[in-house]
């Protein structure tokens, strides 16, 4: 059950929102609880076990470590619980890894089915784990109510590929949803936008990417390698973006306020600026749990002074660490050798912009600035998007004009129709924020209207429009997962 499926537009939807805003607000945290997991029984079968399981395991865990006075026991409660949830994620998202394990507990790994990846797990463990480390620290106290507790966890619109949402985030909303006419009208609006981010433009390039892709690149031309990692560049964006504009919809919908996940990240002049814009949830998460505690391990005291009186400059332990972080994680996206390249590549960057460049890129032009950090991104996007190491250095290859493809076979004009064109265009334009900037100008040149329903009346008719063509879309083609299903 997709969120651009009719099952969950025309059944699922309409009947949760039908019972949840009509029940009474006692009741409404149970109703929820019984629609997620319901929505991911669903999706995962019996699997749903594992989500219930690794729910009263945290649950179980982190309540003993709140109620434990001794600072040694809260951190091996601490230490249990993320090791807990760390084995659950390894078991699952890491075969390889339990594969060396059996092997070495003397365990033929070829009698070992294949393991199947729950929907979500890495969404919902992090979560887990950033709860907890949170409730050591005592910035909350543990949920005592186990029903709110599972449904912190469990809400599906974010289970299947974030937001990670934080504790303090829906808090009010958890003790208790209240339901705005407004905030549901937003929460509508969002949601067709995503739709339209998914069905209209990132499956409509995903066509050209995956083609493209396909080729041996050797028989690839230069332009033709730059077209499909550019069509796929964007699709990878508006893809993830869809999905955290309908995630963020749905959430005020039920009451819940998400934060935002995507800041036009394509705008940035830097790799650094790019990270604070692009998959806000998860590289905050990065920040907070992992490279705050690792770079302060390496720190003696005199340096900790130093950052408290701001006079801390970048050294090498601070370098040292980014590039540690984002080669996790770029593991974390996938335990194979082209997912670790890629963020190492971007650890490397990073770290040598938090040294000296940063301060370069600030003087230069913004077109130059800007032109690097795209060239970049998108070369780092060649080895996420390739199954393998080889194909992505093959690839790469073919993108500055070294492979032997001469365009006799595959060449741009085959694939650079007047669709791609157009949904190329839209999908530059909303990359950046011209639409906001656009509706400003509507406004002022129309002040008049401005104040009356004409504008109203013009957004809902665009969005009903965009919601029709979604419809088509959905008719009319084979079903496209959202591309972060699979982390």
């Amino acid at each position: 059950m997709d969120f651009t499926g009719p099952v969950f537009l025309f059944l699922f939807l309409p009947a949760l929102l039908c019972v949840y805003w009509m029940c009474h607000p006692a009741v409404r945290t149970t109703v929820l609880l019984g629609a997620s997991l319901f929505f991911y029984a669903w999706n995962e079968g019996r699997y749903v076990l594992l989500l219930c399981l690794a729910i009263a395991l945290n649950y179980l865990l982190i309540l003993s470590m709140d109620r434990c006075q001794m600072a040694s026991r809260r951190l091996a409660a601490l230490f249990a619980t993320i090791t807990a949830n760390l084995l659950f994620l390894f078991s699952f998202k890491y075969p390889v890894l339990l594969q060396w394990f059996t092997s070495n507990l003397g365990i033929n790994p070829s009698v070992l089915a294949p393991v199947h990846l729950p929907l979500g797990i890495s969404f919902f463990i992090f979560q887990a784990i950033a709860y907890a480390v949170d409730v050591y620290r005592r910035k909350h106290a543990a949920l005592a109510n186990p029903l709110k507790f599972s449904l912190f966890l469990s809400l599906f619109p974010k289970i299947s590929a974030g937001p990670i949402i934080r504790y303090e985030e829906v808090e009010s909303s958890l003790a208790c949803p209240k339901i705005d006419m407004d905030e549901c009208a937003y929460g509508a609006k969002r949601f067709i936008i995503g739709m339209g981010k998914k069905l209209l433009i990132a499956d409509t390039l995903a066509k050209t990417s995956d083609q493209i892709f396909a080729i041996n690149a050797g028989e690839l031309t230069a332009p033709l390698a730059w077209l499909g990692i550019i069509c796929y560049t964007l699709q990878l964006y508006f893809d993830f973006a869809g999905y955290s504009d309908m995630a963020i919809g749905l959430g005020r919908m039920l009451g819940f306020s998400f934060r935002e996940n995507f800041d036009y990240p394509y705008t940035a002049k830097s790799i650094t600026e790019f990270w604070r814009r692009w998959h806000l949830s998860l590289s905050t998460w990065f920040r907070d749990y992992l490279y705050t505690p690792l770079l302060y391990s390496l720190m003696t005291e005199k340096v900790r002074q130093k950052i408290a009186l701001g006079r801390y400059r970048t050294n090498y332990r601070s370098m040292f660490c980014i590039i540690v972080v984002f080669t996790l994680c770029g593991w974390w996206h996938g335990a194979t050798w082209n997912y670790v390249v890629w963020g190492l590549l971007h650890g490397i960057i990073l770290a040598l912009e938090s040294w000296k460049l940063n301060k370069v890129l600030k003087k230069a032009p913004f077109f130059l600035s800007h032109a690097y950090a795209l060239c970049l991104i998108m070369f780092c996007w060649v080895f996420f998007r390739c199954q393998s190491l080889s194909d992505a250095l093959s690839f790469i290859k073919a993108m500055s004009g070294f492979a032997s493809g001469h365009g006799q076979v595959y060449s741009v004009p085959l694939y650079l129709n007047s669709e791609l064109l157009l949904v190329l265009g839209i999908a530059i334009l909303s990359a950046v924020p011209s639409t906001r900037l656009l509706r400003e100008r509507f406004l002022r040149l129309l002040p008049a209207l401005s104040r009356g329903w004409s504008v109203a009346a013009f957004e809902a008719g665009a969005l009903t429009v965009v919601f029709l063509l979604c419809l088509l879309s959905v008719a009319s083609s084979t079903y496209k997962p959202f591309i972060y299903f699979r982390f």
